[in-house]
């Protein structure tokens, strides 16, 4: 009988799995050719048959750990069953749980300037697409006069990218020891708690109480 053959395309989704899973438990420095292919139980060989050079390996691992990351966060954004500032809200929160994860994982691991700029391209387009998710649920509280209506969305959102793009970055944050959580906190406080109406910080009393 024939043994059944596996894809490339099988392997390397396993390569990356194992990566993945390597970051997850002892992040970004033990990642090794070596390491991830006894893990995925994979010669060497074969693992360059799938990915050209390690470098390339590493970026499709950390974008996939990334990416497995912020599926979480696209489940709050995404619940269009819960009312939005509740969404907004839960959404803040995802972000402050999931920040502290990646930035032990993959930032304080690297040097200033370390990570290659296409990967960095990469990773900037992953989050600026939940920024844009974030900017619909902006509009949406705005037509419930949760948040000021004389705000234009588009302008609150270029600020914000601007901010992100500038500040959210490895080199920054490691030469100057950022948390990214508490870069979050004040970003917050800055684009999101100043945009409230009478009734948003009517609401977000309430739930600041109910949360004590």
């Amino acid at each position: 009988m024939p043994v059944p053959t596996v894809s490339l395309e099988g392997t390397r989704a396993r390569l990356v799995a194992s990566g993945r899973s390597l970051v997850a438990k002892q992040g970004l420095r033990s990642l090794t050719t070596s390491a991830i292919a006894e893990r995925a139980r994979i010669s060497k060989k074969t693992l360059y048959r799938c990915f050209a050079s390690k470098d390339d390996l590493v970026d499709a691992v950390l974008i996939s750990f990334l990416e497995e990351n912020l599926a979480r966060w696209d489940a709050t954004l995404d619940d269009e069953s819960a009312p939005v500032m509740e969404r907004i809200e839960r959404s803040l929160d995802c972000a402050a749980r999931l920040l502290p994860e990646i930035q032990a994982h993959v930032l304080d691991q690297i040097g200033p300037g370390a990570m290659p700029p296409t990967l960095w391209a990469k990773i900037d387009a992953l989050r600026l697409a939940r920024l844009a998710k974030f900017r619909h649920l902006m509009e949406e509280a705005q037509r419930e006069g949760y948040i000021r209506a004389d705000v234009d969305p588009d302008h609150w959102l270029s600020l914000l990218i601007g901010s992100v793009q500038s500040v959210l970055v490895p080199s920054v944050l490691l030469e100057r020891g950022i948390s990214l959580p508490d870069i979050v906190r004040s970003l917050k406080a800055i684009y999101f708690d100043g945009l409230l109406t009478e009734k948003g910080r009517r609401y977000a009393a309430r739930r600041r109480k109910e949360g004590t």
